[in-house]
């Protein structure tokens, strides 16, 4: 029966201040293993069972069965952006099995979607460094999208990462779930907070787009989510 596989870069995101929006790609990768069953003899776990009902859902495409294996140096829940190599490979690798009917912008979007956010999926779709965003108009309201199956409005920026840039990783031991380091999150933050984490972000951004990579130094200050996740992570303080 009909295999690929799929190689997918990890990422690390919420870069700085950057929080939901700014994402790189890591040299580090993790494998996604499809091959096509007569029937799906197989109950694989929820992150693959929903990426494939997604895709066949905005494709129309007839359901198959498949076998899943996954590989590489990307963990989940460790700041790697694990979850969306898995839901990228899934995607890419049934997109593959239909004939690509999905560019990979689509699938980028459906990946964000099942994400809950763009950070990870975008630099993992498309490598380099990442802006995305969610539009905040659109022509279609959420119930006209819905049954249109069309994704959420996202723009992505991409530029280039020079080899000269080194990226240290230091992965713990602990995980930390995103859904529980979304709910340690306050609701809202003084105007000071805000006008400095904005600062820092255009900052990084700049220095990725114009490759002037020591202006990094210092601009990765942010008040919108590092002081609260850092209790979930005991030992942060001393890094």
């Amino acid at each position: 029966m009909p295999k690929v596989t799929v190689r997918v870069p990890a990422s690390t995101s919420n870069l700085g201040p950057g929080f939901d929006c700014l994402g790189v790609a890591l040299r580090i990768y993790n494998s996604v293993t499809l091959a096509r069953q007569r029937l799906n003899k197989e109950r694989h776990p929820a992150i693959i069972s929903q990426a494939a009902e997604r895709f066949f859902k905005q494709t129309r495409r007839r359901a198959f069965g498949f076998s899943c294996a996954i590989a590489g140096d990307a963990p989940r829940s460790r700041g790697l952006g694990g979850s969306a190599t898995i839901r990228l490979g899934v995607l890419l690798g049934l997109n593959a099995l239909s004939g690509n009917p999905l560019d990979r912008r689509m699938i980028f979007q459906l990946c964000a979607e099942l994400e809950g956010h763009p950070d990870n999926a975008g630099p993992s779709a498309f490598g380099g460094f990442v802006v995305a965003r969610r539009e905040s108009l659109s022509s279609m309201n959420t119930r006209a999208r819905r049954q249109a199956r069309v994704p959420a409005d996202l723009s992505l920026y991409r530029f280039g990462v020079s080899p000269r840039l080194a990226f240290v990783l230091l992965v713990p031991e602990l995980e930390v779930a995103t859904t529980q380091a979304r709910k340690i999150l306050p609701a809202k933050i003084s105007h000071a907070s805000a006008v400095e984490s904005c600062a820092n972000a255009c900052a990084i951004t700049a220095a990725f787009a114009s490759g002037e990579y020591e202006k990094l130094r210092g601009a990765f200050a942010d008040r919108l989510h590092q002081p609260y996740r850092k209790r979930l992570v005991p030992f942060l303080p001393r890094v």
